[in-house]
């Protein structure tokens, strides 16, 4: 089975990249550390994203599980996130992991709102954490492919943002870097999210989520040109 792990990053500054942006917080902490030795003290850093745990522990931590103080809905909320400390840098929250079969994706719209699996093992994060993630500061996308043969590959997209559950979680996606000449979300862009009984699609005479055996929940077209949530 293809593998598949999606990870998600933040910039809190529009135009910058994820290197730089990490790298100057690495900068401002290993200054920080310096002034330790002359008995200089650090103030209070909140750790709210996967990028932020790079930079604050010198990129010493393994990728897992974490627990963050995520700005949420107004106010900080407590959640538990899995952190990719090493590709591309590190600094990555995975917000959907897939790799041997065993989390059944073919589910309904409570579930993909809310989330589920294992975040140790093959899970699904939720359109409200990503929603709400992703309403402040830019965001990144990667998409990293392991294929039977151990080969891999990746997408990568420089705008990444969920929209409101009022709009039923939109899609925004641009700026298209990785293995195909074309950009296989492009026709997934603005589109928004659908499940078996919640069809937002644009195919008029049936729902893509229900279409062949059991597709999952997609930001559907009329259906889809890639679909990682597919049975």
């Amino acid at each position: 089975m293809t593998t598949l792990h999606i990870i998600l990053i933040s910039l809190f500054t529009t135009g910058i990249t994820a290197t730089p942006y990490c790298d100057q917080q690495l900068k401002q902490l290993q200054v920080a550390a310096n002034n330790l030795k002359q008995k200089c003290t650090i103030n209070t850093t909140t750790i709210s994203t996967c990028c932020d745990l790079n930079a604050f522990y010198f990129f010493t931590k393994p990728s897992g599980v974490y627990q963050m103080d995520c700005w949420c809905g107004g106010k900080w909320n407590i959640a538990k996130v899995y952190c990719d400390t090493i590709t591309a840098n590190g600094g990555w929250t995975v917000i959907q992991r897939r790799k041997d079969g065993s989390e059944n994706f073919n589910r309904l719209w409570a579930d993909y709102e809310k989330g589920f699996g294992d975040l140790n093992g093959e899970f699904w994060y939720g359109l409200k954490a990503m929603s709400c993630l992703t309403q402040t500061g830019k965001w990144e996308l990667r998409v990293d492919f392991e294929f039977p043969n151990k080969t891999r590959s990746y997408l990568y997209y420089n705008v990444f943002r969920v929209g409101s559950a009022s709009e039923e979680y939109p899609l925004t996606i641009s700026g298209f870097t990785g293995i195909t000449p074309n950009d296989p979300f492009s026709v997934h862009n603005k589109q928004k999210f659908s499940t078996t009984d919640n069809d937002n699609d644009k195919w008029a005479d049936d729902n893509c989520a229900a279409y062949g055996k059991g597709s999952g929940g997609w930001w559907y077209n009329t259906c889809w040109h890639i679909n990682l949530n597919n049975q």
